[in-house]
């Protein structure tokens, strides 16, 4: 009798080299069941372990059994939509097995670390397929999904879902995993900028601004954070602020042509124009090939001109109206004033042609539309009085026959 006790112990140290389940079970379909996946049979073991779940539901060591044995049959399955359900069928026999005994945490982690790098691995293969297929796209979607049910906590798996999603223009579909992410602590600042963009593109710019600004304050130096925040201030109405945020921005990041440029169009707005004219030659300054930058300096210089013929228009009203009372040396003054304005309108003028003519050549190199530009230059050359560039821009500015 002793001995049999003692090939029984043997029996059972044998079996856990074997496979790696703890200790001999007191049921007989569960030792089958271990007998049956080492010879991976797989169908049979799911029969034992049914069987002995049958007898007693609350089994913990045949339901994470089942588990094994699930992460095992779906290893050599190829078929996507079998493999995804296998898996699920994997974490409700996990889920059940912690349930009736949660002294498995350790072994069940185990195994879910185990499916969790199956299934993200198969989401990149899928990713990296999509590049000749991109019905892939969606297959990584799914298989990203899986991964992040497996381990929940993980942001990687909904980060990647998210762009899945995107490559196929499902942005509906890619909000939730962004924010999950979020949630669960990404701090990739792509994440941010693609769920702030997604929400401001369906008109929400509450969320919007709420994640560009807790991007801001993680990547303070990011351009594009900082110009997505702005611009939403400008969008919102909140210019004064957004000026006040551009400003520091640009303190920080001197050379920055698309934060110069973004400031200097706002003060150009706002016409603040020697501010604008500042900013915007910076940034022409720092990318020579900025044609916005140069366009926007152009126009600069042309409304600060037209704000002063506005100036002179009213000066002239004023003096034709006030002419019979006052003195010789009153009207003079008056009319000096305004001849100095005339003339610093002309220069205005003339200063913003070297900025239009060179946004021109940027712009048909790049084979887009000039017209814009065309048109601006054509009204810098007829106040500057220079009748031979105004015939050479006529057409492109579309004012030909």
């Amino acid at each position: 009798m002793k001995r049999t006790k003692t090939a029984v112990l043997l029996a059972c140290i044998v079996g856990a080299f074997l496979w790696m389940a703890p200790g001999c079970s007191s049921d007989p379909n569960v030792e089958g069941a271990k007998l049956d996946l080492r010879n991976q049979d797989y169908d049979r073991a799911l029969e034992n372990i049914a069987e002995a779940l049958a007898r007693n539901p609350d089994n913990a060591e045949a339901h994470e059994l089942k588990g094994q044995v699930l992460l095992a049959q779906s290893a050599q399955t190829p078929d996507h939509a079998e493999y995804i359900g296998l898996i699920h069928e994997m974490l409700d026999a996990y889920d059940l097995a912690l349930a009736a005994d949660p002294g498995l945490d350790n072994s069940i982690s185990r195994s879910r670390t185990m499916a969790y790098a199956d299934v993200f691995r198969k989401g990149i293969q899928a990713f990296n397929r999509a590049s000749e297929n991109r019905d892939e796209f969606r297959t990584a979607a799914d298989y990203f999904g899986l991964a992040s049910e497996i381990m929940p906590d993980s942001s990687g798996p909904y980060v990647n879902q998210a762009f899945a999603f995107l490559n196929v223009g499902m942005e509906e579909e890619a909000v939730a995993p962004l924010e999950t992410a979020i949630e669960k602590g990404d701090t990739q600042s792509n994440t941010f900028l693609f769920l702030g963009d997604i929400y401001n593109r369906q008109g929400d710019t509450e969320k919007a601004m709420g994640v560009f600004s807790q991007a801001a304050e993680l990547y303070p130096e990011n351009s594009d954070i900082q110009s997505q925040l702005l611009n939403l201030y400008v969008q919102t109405g909140q210019a004064e602020q957004a000026m006040t945020e551009y400003q520091a921005a640009v303190d920080q990041d001197p050379n920055n042509e698309v934060l110069l440029y973004n400031y200097g169009s706002l003060l150009l707005e706002a016409e603040q124009f020697d501010d604008a004219i500042h900013y915007l030659g910076r940034a022409a300054e720092v990318s020579p090939d900025y044609a916005n930058a140069h366009y926007n300096l152009g126009a600069a210089y042309i409304n600060k001109a037209v704000k002063l013929a506005e100036q002179i228009s009213g000066m002239d009203d004023a003096l034709r109206e006030e002419r019979d009372d006052l003195e010789d040396d009153e009207i003079s003054a008056r009319e000096s004033e305004m001849d100095a304005l005339a003339q610093e309108r002309s220069d205005l003028f003339g200063a913003a042609i070297p900025s239009l003519e060179i946004a021109k050549g940027l712009v048909e190199a790049e084979g887009a539309d000039p017209t814009g530009i065309c048109q601006a230059l054509y009204t810098s050359y007829v106040q500057t009085n220079q009748m031979d560039q105004v015939e050479a821009v006529t057409e492109c500015a579309g004012y030909g026959d």
